[in-house]
């Protein structure tokens, strides 16, 4: 069994980081099992933009403009699943070193680094962290050189958001094991950085360790604003937007897309450097019945918050067949 967690008395927003050497610096992709493999390829490929860029049997491998290999893996299951998620470390000896860190900790599930036999290759490992969900950090994987913004179509990921009954403590192994820092806090949220980019992983209060949303970055607000139009004349209404948000400061556009995954619509989200100063729940306050900056957005719906609690990280570390 893995250590538990243990709560700290107070993570506070003061940019509190891991062991030196043991860091990861970005988000690379998210692997979800789905129920029906053709039409959810095509929903993101058609009315989502992405584009296909591997496809074996059980599985669609679908890239955004950005040089990420692939951002999103679809695989056929049962259920709807969250199944992996994968962070990128600068090279092999911070993947051995995130590594190290992780033994340390005694978790039950962690796999030894090595090479991947997988679409986009690179060196790395996979492991459980001690509330269920399947990481992988990986280096040197595969980049594409046509890499660039194109209109209405996503660059990649910004960040994942992730449920937690334990959010302080959940935080604080991220940090400890895996370099992150605590960005910023608000009464429901951590967020955590890793790279210039404000967050790329956050955890929100919840009841169990499930997804809440997967952010994909367009080029520009205008992009937002046309993404969030083809999703409506497609029959997907937004579940809450257009805003802008406190933390990260990005302008978003949510929906409850197939297998009732919420995914967001997001762009200008704040770039930092060793200056920017974490703030605290007291610094991220609205005036009542506000939820952004701006307060003109529709929702967050009740379907999105019942949608925000349902994925849940599959058992086991996920390898896909074939």
């Amino acid at each position: 069994m893995a250590k538990p967690l243990k709560s700290p008395a107070k993570i506070g927003p003061a940019g509190r980081a891991g062991a030196k050497g043991a860091r990861v610096d970005g988000l690379r992709s998210v692997d979800l099992g789905v129920t029906d493999l053709k039409s959810r390829a095509r929903f993101y490929t058609d009315i989502w933009r992405l584009a296909p860029v591997v496809e074996h049997p059980g599985s669609v491998y679908l890239r955004g403009t950005g040089p990420y290999h692939h951002v999103l893996g679809l695989h056929a299951r049962p259920r709807a699943e969250l199944l992996r998620i994968d962070l990128t470390a600068p090279g092999k000896a911070e993947v051995n070193a995130i590594h190290a860190s992780l033994k340390k900790a005694g978790l039950a599930e962690l796999e030894k680094p090595g090479p991947i036999n997988e679409p986009g290759g690179g060196y790395g490992f996979a492991f459980k962290d001690p509330e269920g969900r399947t990481m992988r950090v990986i280096a040197g994987d595969k980049r594409h050189a046509d890499a660039g913004t194109r209109a209405d179509r996503p660059l990649g990921l910004t960040h994942v958001v992730l449920n937690s009954p334990d959010v302080d403590a959940i935080s604080a192994f991220y940090v400890d094991h895996l370099g992150f820092r605590i960005i910023d806090q608000t009464r429901a949220m951590t967020f955590l950085c890793c790279s210039e980019q404000h967050h790329v992983l956050a955890f929100a209060r919840g009841t169990a360790p499930t997804l809440n949303h997967i952010a994909f970055e367009m080029p520009d607000i205008d992009n937002v604003m046309r993404g969030a139009g083809r999703l409506r004349e497609s029959g997907f209404a937004i579940e809450w937007g257009v805003g802008r948000h406190g933390p990260g400061n990005n302008v978003f556009a949510y929906f409850v897309g197939p297998d009732e995954v919420v995914i967001e619509y997001t762009a200008e989200i704040a770039r930092i450097g060793k200056s920017y100063k974490p703030r605290g729940p007291e610094d991220w306050t609205w005036p009542p019945g506000r939820m952004d900056q701006w307060g003109i957005a529709i929702g967050p719906t009740d379907r999105m918050k019942q949608a925000q609690q349902r994925i849940a990280f599959a058992p086991g570390i996920f390898h896909p067949a074939g």
